[in-house]
């Protein structure tokens, strides 16, 4: 089956079973041995995964990968581009390293990347390859990526907003008002709010969410800490204020997380 740029335009009205029709016949174009490497990166907890088609649409995630994206399933994401899942300077970046694979056909090995898809200050190292069919053409890319914390506080693509980024990982814990990290920017809070949606792609709020939810996810796969002692930890009012932001964004309860990763 060719993959168009018409027939991207289908992809919204997809049903799942049709995608993952389409992700079949791609894996199948990609070799033998694609599909059982795709099974493979669902078996390591640390690593996140994916394949891009030629035209930059995602072909296969990986459960950690999942997890640092914030998408519920893997197949929610297959026919997207990664401008339809991030705020401009995350996709534009994610986009150039593909792009940049594809045309040279040479691999990017162990590059060090800023822009988190979890939208924390932490960063990536990354190595992107050339995936091709049995005729050698280039028909999309693969990647592998891990999260390293940052030492040098919030990356540089947050610009004028890196004191705010680096005030809420310090501080996620507690009540953190708008007013409060509008003065440390020196602007209003109208204004805040829109320089802060524009450059995230999210409200400061549910951005502080976000990384207070990073911090769930963390100790619900490190510590046998009580879901109660989590919320009471990472700032949330109690444990069923946390289940509930939890399986909205994540579409699992905390408990159905912890699970899932302690039995791989």
């Amino acid at each position: 089956m060719p993959f168009t740029k018409e027939f991207a335009i289908l992809f919204p009205a997809m049903t799942r079973c049709k995608k993952k029709k389409i992700q079949a016949d791609f894996l199948k174009a990609a070799g033998p041995n694609a599909a059982t490497f795709k099974a493979m990166m669902d078996c390591l907890p640390d690593v996140a995964f994916y394949m891009k088609d030629a035209e930059g649409r995602i072909m296969a995630l990986n459960r950690r990968n999942c997890d640092f994206c914030n998408i519920h399933h893997e197949l929610d994401a297959v026919g997207k581009h990664s401008d339809d899942l991030f705020p401009y300077a995350l996709a534009q970046d994610y986009i150039a390293y593909d792009q940049l694979v594809r045309t040279t056909g040479k691999p990017l090995i162990n590059e060090r990347d800023q822009h988190s898809a979890d939208r924390s200050t932490d960063y990536h190292v990354k190595s992107v390859f050339p995936l091709r069919d049995i005729t050698g053409k280039i028909i999309g890319t693969t990647c592998i990526y891990y999260k390293v914390p940052s030492v040098d506080g919030a990356p540089d693509w947050h610009g004028r907003l890196k004191p705010i980024t680096e005030y809420i990982a310090a501080h996620y814990a507690e009540d953190i008002t708008l007013d409060q990290l509008a003065q440390l920017v020196g602007t209003s809070p109208v204004n805040f709010r829109r320089q802060f949606a524009r450059t995230f792609g999210i409200s400061p709020g549910r951005y502080i969410t976000t990384i207070r939810l990073n911090a769930v996810r963390k100790l619900l796969e490190t510590t046998e800490k009580l879901v109660s002692e989590i919320a009471a930890e990472t700032g949330f009012w109690d444990q069923s204020h946390l289940t509930k932001l939890f399986k909205r964004e994540r579409g699992i309860t905390p408990g159905e997380y912890r699970r899932r990763h302690r039995h791989g």
